[in-house]
């Protein structure tokens, strides 16, 4: 287990040792579209739109505190398209602890890299070929939370209550799948990793790569049985007697007419000759 500390960066370090998570930091502007406040494009310093998104209590930061014409460094969610492998990200958070009326604890230096990405995760792809690998992430609850992204009031909120929030802006997920550029040392098939990105352009390239361990094959989920009711049951109907013949319905029983009993025998007397 990794020993958890007090957030002092912008993205906190892992709390386990096969956390998934993909998240990094970029500069820039945002520009939100004309229909929607919640979507629109990232403008970084080297002049590159990226699609985005906002994410929870980010539509009311984005209102109330940030500046529009400012450049901000960004916390995102990065995602790679499956036709154009493009990069577009989900805004989560802003590291801006000055403007959000916020001050570090002393001693802290926290480490801001613009264009910096922590992805954690299992390797299902690689082709050494054409050098790039997909890496599966799978969406965790308890993420510890980021600071001086929210309100000047209060800290910013946990991943998790931040997804919830934002869950009317995109829907998101149970996993997904990133493409990096790049190569692994050896075989990374099933293997979990610890990598360190950067952004060059529109693509995300691997700096460094840290394999963690096998992944645990999940057990299939068993199914269970059904059960049916004797009310569900079908009732076939009375076989027929003889061929040709239909079943009858059954009848009700109905007492015996008086009048068509059958009478007493009586013995007859023969004559004599």
């Amino acid at each position: 287990m990794i020993r958890k500390r007090p957030c002092l960066e912008p993205i906190p370090p892992p709390g386990e040792v096969m956390q998934y998570r993909a998240i990094g930091l970029i500069e820039g502007r945002y520009i939100p579209s004309p229909e929607r406040l919640t979507r629109g494009v990232l403008r970084t310093l080297d002049g590159l739109d990226i699609n985005a998104v906002l994410l929870g209590r980010m539509i009311s930061l984005v209102r109330k505190h940030l500046k529009p014409e400012r450049n901000y460094l960004w916390v995102v969610y990065p995602r790679t398209r499956d036709k154009g492998q493009n990069l577009h990200v989900q805004l989560m958070g802003v590291w801006a602890p000055e403007e959000m009326g916020q001050t570090l604890p002393e001693g802290s230096c926290p480490t801001v890299v613009p264009d910096w990405f922590s992805i954690r995760g299992e390797v299902v792809f690689q082709s050494q070929e054409r050098g790039f690998i997909i890496v599966k992430i799978r969406r965790s609850s308890s993420v510890p939370p980021l600071p001086f992204a929210s309100s000047s009031q209060q800290p910013v909120a946990s991943q998790g209550a931040q997804q919830k929030e934002g869950s009317a802006a995109l829907a998101l997920p149970q996993a997904f799948k990133l493409r990096l550029l790049g190569s692994l040392p050896g075989k990374g098939v099933g293997i979990f990793w610890d990598l360190q990105v950067r952004r060059r352009g529109s693509q995300l390239y691997i700096e460094s790569a840290t394999p963690i361990g096998p992944v645990p094959k999940e057990r299939p989920q068993l199914q269970p049985k059904r059960s049916t009711s004797p009310s569900k049951l079908k009732k076939k109907p009375p076989r027929a007697s003889g061929r040709g013949q239909q079943p009858f319905p059954n009848r009700p029983s109905l007492p015996p007419d008086p009048a068509r009993a059958a009478k007493p025998f009586k013995p007859t007397k023969k004559k004599r000759p």
